[in-house]
């Protein structure tokens, strides 16, 4: 059967079958591509990225993908490698409207979940700032700040993006940045979200445009080149005055050309790390390796940065166990080498919708036990599945059906239901009803201690009653009648005599008698009057009070005098350090007073001090101000000099030891702590060592142990067995050096570097020797060795071999059978023999 134009048949997205002139070709739409289709290797920085999104003609480039690894190493947006070494804060992209720091401090001892790093820095906080808005995640606590206020994941406002998946927090920015920050391990990985256009990044992660040769670019746009210390570059992103703890740096100015690698090749070349050779190279890796002390020191610290640079490639690798670099847990979580990043089983997010682009890659870390899920991504505790339906106001998780009280005498109570928490009445059936009868009465609950359901009773409620009481005038009385039908009373206002005043007053003789009646009262009211005074009040001076004279309190017109009372006189203050001295004057109330000096010391802030007294301050510096009153007179003021003295305590201690002030705050100054262990070079420079470290130097072995005061330097020369030269001299051995050359041996191996006599015939082209000749040579044993060597905690080898120490001619006749000629010929031979170095 024919097949007519237009007709196609596709095989593949980029390959299809064509009807053109009554044949099918073929056609690929790979072919002529200007691009090469395999992507490149990107090493440390994970896939390669498809920047043109043609499948058919692929265009591929390295990601700009920067890692904060678990040990503080940084892998920047184009491959470098610098290690941070100070606990402080460090900006690791700035971008015009946009900065990333994070905040390193020392790990916490009572962390479980840290053990296995094994370095002794962690990151713990995270800052992202985008103009106004400040976003805060603190590792540690599993807590997220937005402006200051507590947020939960998911939060999307402000152009933020943040995700908890319960292994890693998942951060989108408005720049178009994409953050991955992994609980339990502390990786953390910064991509761009877009790949076509480069963003004007500067930090830690260096400058994300594919040039390595400016990725240490400093804060103030200079470069630090390739052979250069980047502690410089190091320092430029550190945030200014957050400094707490410094270490050693970790870098060395090697690389795998100049120093041996075979120890990292060798670790790598393990069974368990082969699936990820092809993705990340161990020679790739151990260039790194070779420049960063952490490394070379501490085996678990390299290989957990190698596997999570493989991570990146969906590479597994279970390679830890309990006896080799255990990864610590809490107690109810479990290790598991190889997690998703996005499918952590949790009740918030146990069907969670996720964009698989998001999580590429995986993680190590503690899950929880087969069979529960974790309650909430940001928190590890461990609970059944059925125990997601409710969580109660104590954040307790409760399966269906479950009934909790949530009061202290058990009378609150609620029940989940259908993953909603409802409230269950307490059964009050049988607490009996009464009838209430009377007008007025209403059924109340008496509630006690020792029941849950209240008690019901009738009792008057005059609240409910439409007759109001009236208001009553003078000599009246208000009084109420009660029904026995009805708790509402009658009132009525009655005259009571007993209100009315019966008797009629008897008024002195400066009074006058009244009598009155209020309108629509029912008593007379009768009083006694009094005219206007004449007296004049006289005026009192300070201390004394107006009274008036008890014989005329019942007087219209009472005589008034005035009465001293010396509690009413004002007392006087005096400035510090000044007393009062009082005279009283016959003819005033109140005494006079005058301030006079007193023998003391005054200050401003501390008040008065007696002569001898001293004062001691403390600073949080460590300076110790002593304050002293002497016995001394300042002619100026009149008091008692002040000395003061300034000791800088801190300034005493050793560069290994931390100042720690004095419990009695009477002593001025306090006592040095031993941090670490302070040893000086014979060059005069002094290093400092954590406790644990031990080194050789000068056939003695320094040891920096930790005691009850603190990490003390203990030294101690090596013990040499007996060694005599001349005998080894005689047997003809070979002196040999060891324990760095501090201890010599004698080898016999053999017979010794000497001249020697071979008898051979001279060839030259067609010239021979007539008979063989006695030619001098070299031969006989040299010394090699190989040696344990403290100082670089490996194994020094070396070797001599047995040489001529000098040449001399010699002339040896040949004959030539081509034209029948004797000919001389000149050769060498050594004057003497003995063992060198190669």
């Amino acid at each position: 059967m024919g097949l007519n134009p237009p007709y196609s048949e596709i095989i593949d997205e980029c390959t299809k079958f064509l009807c053109v002139s009554g044949q099918l070709v073929r056609f690929n739409m790979s072919q002529n591509c200007l691009y090469n289709s395999t992507p490149p290797n990107c090493g440390l920085l994970g896939f390669a990225i498809l920047v043109n999104g043609d499948k058919c003609c692929p265009q591929w480039d390295c990601p700009c993908r920067c890692s904060v690894f678990p040990d503080l190493n940084v892998i920047t947006f184009d491959g470098n490698s610098v290690a941070i070494y100070k606990a402080t804060s460090y900006i690791v992209t700035q971008l015009p409207s946009e900065t990333v720091s994070i905040v390193v401090q020392e790990c916490p001892a009572d962390s479980d979940t840290l053990l296995w790093n094994f370095t002794n820095l962690c990151l713990v906080v995270l800052n992202i700032t985008h103009k106004s808005n400040h976003l805060v995640i603190n590792r540690l606590q599993r807590r997220l700040y937005v402006n200051s206020r507590y947020a939960k994941p998911r939060f999307k406002k402000f152009g933020f993006e943040i995700l908890d998946t319960g292994n890693m927090y998942l951060i989108r920015t408005p720049a178009g940045l994409k953050l991955q920050w992994f609980h339990s391990t502390g990786m953390l990985v910064i991509e761009t979200e877009s790949y076509n256009s480069k963003l004007p990044t500067m930090g830690l992660c260096g400058c994300c445009d594919g040039n390595p040769a400016n990725d240490l670019m400093l804060s103030n746009g200079t470069t630090v080149g390739e052979s250069e210390d980047p502690a410089v570059f190091i320092d430029s992103w550190q945030v200014p005055n957050t400094t707490s703890y410094i270490s050693h740096s970790r870098r060395r100015e090697v690389n795998c050309s100049t120093s041996d690698c075979s120890q990292c090749m060798t670790m790598l070349r393990n069974t368990s790390f082969s699936p990820c050779h092809a993705f990340v190279p161990p020679s790739t890796f151990c260039e790194v390796w070779v420049r960063d002390a952490e490394y070379v020191n501490n085996p678990c610290v390299a290989l957990a940065a190698y596997v999570a640079s493989c991570h990146k490639f969906n590479v597994c690798m279970e390679w830890r166990s309990p006896d080799y670099c255990p990864f610590m847990c809490p107690d109810q979580l479990r290790y598991q080498a190889c997690l998703p990043t996005c499918t952590a089983q949790s009740c918030s997010n146990h069907d969670f919708d996720h964009d698989p682009e998001q999580c590429t890659g995986l993680t190590e870390g503690c899950v929880c036990p087969e069979g529960t899920l974790l309650h909430r991504p940001y928190s590890a505790l461990c609970i059944p599945p059925e125990k997601c339906a409710c969580t109660d106001s104590s954040g307790v998780p409760r399966a269906p059906g479950e009934v909790w009280k949530a009061s202290k005498d058990g009378c609150c109570m609620y029940r989940c239901d259908n993953d909603n928490i409802v409230p269950v009445e307490y059964n009050c059936s049988a607490v009996p009803q009464p009838l209430c009868r009377r007008a007025g009465e209403v059924v109340i609950s008496l509630a006690d201690d020792t029941s849950c359901c209240p008690q019901k009773a009738c009792v008057c409620n005059q609240t409910l009653c439409d007759i109001f009481p009236p208001e009553c005038q003078y000599g009246e009385k208000l009084v109420s009648y009660f029904r026995e039908d009805s708790c509402c009373p009658d009132y009525v206002c009655e005259c009571d005599p007993e209100r009315c005043e019966s008797d009629i007053p008897a008024c002195r003789e400066d009074q006058t008698r009244i009598a009155t009646r209020a309108d629509g009262s029912c008593c007379l009211a009768h009083i006694c009057m009094c005219g206007s005074c004449l007296e004049v009040v006289p005026n009192c001076q300070d201390g004394e009070v107006l009274t008036v004279d008890a014989n005329s309190t019942d007087l219209c017109c009472p005589v008034y005098h005035c009465v001293c009372e010396p509690y009413r006189c004002a007392e006087l203050s005096c400035p510090l350090g000044m007393s009062a001295v009082t005279v009283s004057p016959p003819d005033h109330c109140c005494p006079l007073h005058t301030c006079v000096r007193e023998a003391v010391c005054v200050d401003g802030e501390r008040g008065v001090m007696r002569p001898g007294q001293t004062l001691v301050d403390h600073s949080e510096e460590g300076v110790c101000l002593t304050t002293q009153c002497s016995h001394s007179l300042d002619p100026t003021t009149g008091f008692h000099h002040l000395r003061t003295a300034t000791t800088n305590c801190s300034a005493q201690c050793q560069p290994n030891q931390i100042y720690i002030p004095p419990k009695d705050q009477t002593m001025c100054c306090g006592v040095c702590k031993n941090i670490s262990c302070l040893y000086h070079n014979d060059n005069g420079t002094a290093l400092l060592y954590k406790p644990g470290k031990s080194w050789v130097s000068d056939c003695m072995k320094y040891d920096c142990t930790d005691t009850l005061s603190g990490p003390t330097l203990v030294s101690y020369s090596f013990s040499c067995p007996p060694f005599n030269q001349t005998e080894c001299m005689k047997i003809g051995g070979t002196i040999v050096s060891y324990m760095d050359g501090c201890c010599k041996t004698c080898k016999e191996d053999g017979k010794s570097c000497q001249k020697v006599t071979v008898r051979m015939t001279i060839r030259k082209n067609d010239c021979r020797s007539n008979r063989p000749v006695n030619i001098v040579s070299c031969d006989g044993k040299c010394p090699s060795a190989s040696i344990y060597n403290y100082n670089i905690n490996t194994y020094a080898r070396f070797c001599k071999c047995c040489r001529e120490m000098g040449l001399q001619r010699r002339s040896v006749q040949l004959y030539c059978s081509g034209n029948s000629t004797w000919v001389n010929y000149s050769i060498q031979e050594p004057t003497d023999c003995s063992c060198q170095w190669s």
